[in-house]
């Protein structure tokens, strides 16, 4: 168990993205409901999210050219 109080609402942007660069972990839970969520303070939570972008773009632009 880690000792990061993951419910503080200074670590929580907006109430739904979490951003807590002393936290090592990628995936926390969602603060609300059943799931998990980033945390964006991390640079590999971008790349993440930059590989879930990066297929429906490329499905576009493929489907635009082809």
């Amino acid at each position: 168990m880690d000792d990061f109080n993951r419910q503080n609402d200074e670590f929580w942007k907006w109430g739904i993205l979490y951003y807590n660069p002393n936290d090592p972990s990628i995936w926390v839970d969602k603060r609300f409901g059943i799931g998990w969520t980033l945390n964006f303070a991390h640079k590999e939570s971008l790349v993440i999210i930059g590989m879930i972008l990066a297929i429906p773009i490329a499905f576009l632009v493929f489907t635009i050219l082809g």
